[in-house]
């Protein structure tokens, strides 16, 4: 759940190795059969209306808690009181201190890194998959907003061990937006064990999602992926094992900025129903004050009605897929207020929101590095 400094960090040369190209070829499936469908524990009759939820449980299976899905975030966090043996998992030689930081909310979460299961559940609570991830034993909690700025602690967070802190972020290369721990082997859906109780045998997983309306798809093959359109994604160098996000072709009020493609990060993000967008200074919008959608206190200035955005993958063309709407339009697509940051200090950038999800399913193959587009629905939790 990221907003602005989204991948201000990535350094020049990274940067312009993430220019993702489409991909001519697309990825093989040979011998994948390794797949499951987990429905969201939230359907809703308009999707993504609110964040997906999944139904989960953190080490030995004592019942199972509705969680948020996060594409913006990477990893589990879990108030360490609510843990199972956190105490002595904490001991172990592998536990390490660690934070989770949420840039929209502002929020900072202080603990520590513990390895062991995370369960997740079908609609019904039956277990159907299982993974061994570390997860973050949340000890603190709180505001931090000069985290952003400084990416020190705040002092006087408040005691979280037995709060009611519980997070499930499954992003990939946010590691620059203050989540230099949120590494792919953080991942619960990229790193299982078990699929219907049953070990996964070797060989037989492409890590990797599909979100659908109604559920998600771990594990690919070459049935779940067939008629999807692909784009390469560029390996993260500074983190062995991710990949850098997509790169996209945003296009603002072209009446008055021109239809060329600025070239800019997405990021497709479950946790919020709004979009922010980075664009080059000189770019010509119209905003209103409006309270933040994630911080409703706090007034800001939005897009008014009548601007245009348009996101395309990947940042040229042929393109696999556009994403556009009219501030004020009332179409399904239409994010709940767009928050425009016109500068030249960081690049640029879009961060959709989860509205993108209402007109195209999103792949993600972790293991060969591909961003998969193909139009809603998938199967995986439809009545």
């Amino acid at each position: 759940m990221y907003s602005f400094s989204a991948f201000r960090g990535l350094l020049p040369g990274a940067l312009a190795a993430a220019v993702s190209t489409a991909a001519l070829a697309a990825p093989v499936y040979d011998g994948a059969t390794a797949t499951q469908c987990i429905p969201f524990a939230n359907p809703q009759a308009v999707s993504f209306t609110n964040a997906p939820r999944l139904n989960v449980s953190v080490g030995p299976v004592r019942g199972y808690t509705s969680v948020q899905m996060d594409t913006g975030s990477v990893g589990v966090a879990l108030s360490a009181g609510k843990i199972p043996d956190f105490q002595a998992l904490k001991a172990r030689p592998d536990s390490k201190p660690g934070t989770q930081y949420l840039s929209s909310s502002k929020i900072l979460w202080v603990g520590t890194w513990v390895h062991t299961t995370v369960t997740l559940h079908d609609g019904k609570g039956a277990p159907v998959a299982v993974a061994y991830v570390p997860v973050l034993g949340v000890e603190q909690a709180g505001s931090c907003p000069s985290y952003q700025q400084d990416g020190k602690i705040c002092s006087g967070l408040a005691p979280a061990v037995n709060g009611s802190v519980f997070y499930m972020g499954v992003g990939f290369g946010q590691e620059a937006d203050f989540q230099p721990e949120g590494t792919p082997d953080k991942n619960v859906l990229l790193n299982l064990v078990r699929l219907n109780g049953q070990p996964i045998a070797a060989g037989s997983l492409n890590p990797g999602y599909i979100i659908g309306r109604q559920g998600i798809q771990v594990g690919l093959t070459a049935a779940n992926t067939a008629g999807f359109s692909f784009a390469k994604l560029e390996p993260y160098a500074q983190y062995p094992g991710d990949w850098l996000p997509p790169k996209g072709c945003l296009v603002v009020n072209p009446s008055e900025n021109g239809d060329k493609c600025v070239t800019a990060n997405v990021l497709v993000d479950t946790g919020i129903p709004q979009s922010y967008m980075t664009v080059p200074a000189g770019t010509k919008l119209t905003t209103v004050q409006a309270p933040d959608a994630s911080e409703p206190k706090k007034t800001i200035g939005v897009l008014a009605k009548g601007n245009s955005v348009s996101v395309s993958f990947p940042a040229t063309a042929p393109f696999i897929a556009t994403d556009s709407f009219t501030v004020g339009g009332g179409t399904p697509v239409e994010p709940v207020q767009v928050i425009p940051n016109v500068t030249d200090k960081h690049p640029p950038f879009i961060n959709t929101g989860r509205h993108f999800l209402r007109q195209y399913q999103f792949l993600y193959d972790a293991k060969q590095g591909y961003l998969g587009i193909k139009a809603q629905p998938n199967a995986c939790g439809e009545k």
